[in-house]
């Protein structure tokens, strides 16, 4: 008894930060299904353990995190969908415990207030159940920072280049992660004693700067293909042009001089917006943060994290104006960096009004459920639909299957898949016969189904229904039979 009185006592914040963490994942996995990034990262993995690297290189381009997966279930016997999960849960939980630790750290009194904002905001726990290579991103991330404010009170050489290991290892996962070194840069010269700024930037950004410009030589003279080239390719402005050459087209007369500005402008606003959206109400501790006047003092204990937001919101506008969209999960780490001034705000607003406390934690805590628990119904017919089609059919190019998720659940890995819900590409193959078996994926949003089945000349022999309009459909050409 003795010893689980002194473990209960030493449970503290990032303990419970990384074990609630985990109690969530499991809630969001066992209410969702797989999204169709991680199905990819699956059959790239499944690539790997099948045919090697080159295999893999065939099926997606940025393969740290399959070949993770693929590693991870060769050694605990898991399949890869298995393995990637538990690594993406140990990677949020860890990223969770770590941020509480940063906080903490500058901060002892924000640090169960950290615990809460870190497992409830919105734009970071909606996603539990989706295999991404934004939770390794996140975790090493936040190890590099939490080892950064342990090497700025004993600055050495070996601990700055651990920082640097940390987020190289989180740019494996986005190479997004890079600019962070900017951060580090900028917060030691800001921040550090006035005589020792130059050797601190140098110890924890020298070597960054120097594989930095390397890059962007290799970038320029075409060294580099794959992803890497593409997300240095964001940079250009051939492309933005081409767009806002696309949209003067469309604009009156007079507007058409200044389309680029229109666009530019038009795709910047996203960037706020999304932040705001992913925030949800806490937003409100961040306005009453501003309200106190207490910004710049919270900037000045946690400048490790505002200048991590400075350094990760221009990389969002670079996306959207080459995107000209937003995905939410890509403001994640601009979330994770505003976590202490969340933390903060709930703090200061609890300590002015403390009977509000203890709602505002039941707020809180159930937001934080409310974020993993899925509130619609589990798209067990496409498991379902899945698991029909591996067991009566074989995997052929002469089974047409739209539905990713579908072909994912059948462990078919191999076959070209269409769009999903191009009724057109349909027809034609259709009238061509080059399939003898058809898998569809309906949406609530298509119109009706069964005439255009009619007169494409299919009929349906199995359908399996999620309700609310949307469907698995199996159907053959007319006058053919299909497995029972």
């Amino acid at each position: 008894m003795s010893f689980a009185s002194r473990r209960l006592r030493s449970f503290g914040p990032a303990s419970a930060a990384f074990v609630g963490s985990l109690l969530l994942s499991a809630i969001a996995l066992a209410t969702n299904t797989l999204n169709r990034d991680g199905m990819l990262y699956v059959r790239t993995a499944e690539a790997y353990l099948a045919g090697g690297l080159e295999a893999a290189r065939e099926s997606f381009d940025w393969l740290f995190l399959p070949i993770l997966m693929a590693w991870g279930s060769r050694l605990t016997g898991l399949d890869p969908e298995a393995a990637g999960q538990l690594m993406n849960a140990l990677f949020m939980a860890g990223a969770c415990a770590l941020m509480v630790s940063c906080v903490a750290r500058r901060q002892p009194e924000l640090a169960w207030w950290a615990c809460l904002a870190v497992l409830s905001v919105t734009g970071l726990n909606e996603y539990r159940h989706e295999l991404l290579r934004e939770y390794g991103c996140w975790f090493f991330s936040l190890l590099a920072f939490r080892l950064a404010l342990g090497w700025d009170a004993r600055p050495g050489w070996i601990a700055a280049l651990a920082v640097n290991a940390a987020l190289v290892a989180a740019a494996l996962f986005r190479s997004e992660a890079l600019v962070l070194f900017a951060a580090l840069a900028a917060w030691q010269a800001c921040c550090a004693p006035a005589g020792e700024r130059l050797r601190r930037v140098a110890m924890i950004a020298g070597l960054p700067a120097l594989g930095g410009l390397a890059l962007l030589w290799a970038g320029w003279v075409g060294l580099i293909d794959g992803r890497l080239a593409m997300d240095l390719g964001r940079f250009s402005l051939e492309h933005f042009d081409a767009k806002a050459a696309v949209l003067a087209s469309t604009l009156v007369s007079w507007a058409e001089d200044n389309a680029g500005f229109i666009l530019l402008a038009g795709s910047l606003a996203l960037v706020p917006f999304e932040v705001v959206q992913k925030l949800g109400l806490f937003v409100l501790p961040l306005l009453f943060l501003v309200h106190a006047h207490a910004v710049r003092s919270t900037a000045s204990q946690h400048a490790l994290f505002a200048w991590g937001l400075a350094a990760h919101i221009p990389v969002l506008c670079v996306f959207v104006a080459d995107l000209q969209f937003l995905a939410g999960r890509y403001v994640g780490l601009s979330l994770l960096m505003l976590v202490p001034f969340v933390a903060t705000g709930l703090f200061r607003f609890t300590g002015r009004w403390p009977r509000t406390r203890l709602t505002v934690v039941v707020v809180l805590l159930v937001l934080a459920l409310a974020n993993a628990v899925s509130t619609g119904e589990r798209r067990h017919y496409v498991v379902d639909a899945g698991r029909w089609l591996a067991a009566n059919v074989g995997e052929s190019d002469e089974v047409y299957v739209d539905s990713r998720r579908v072909a994912h659940y059948a462990r078919w890995y191999f076959v070209a898949l269409p769009p999903t819900g191009d009724r057109t590409a349909v027809e034609r193959a259709v009238r061509a016969g080059h399939h003898t078996l058809y898998v569809l994926e309906i949406s609530d949003s298509d119109p009706p189904v069964e005439p255009w089945l009619r007169r494409t000349g299919l009929e349906v022999v199995r359908r399996f229904d999620g309700g609310d309009g949307e469907a698995v459909i199996v159907a053959v050409p007319i006058g053919r039979d299909a497995a029972d």
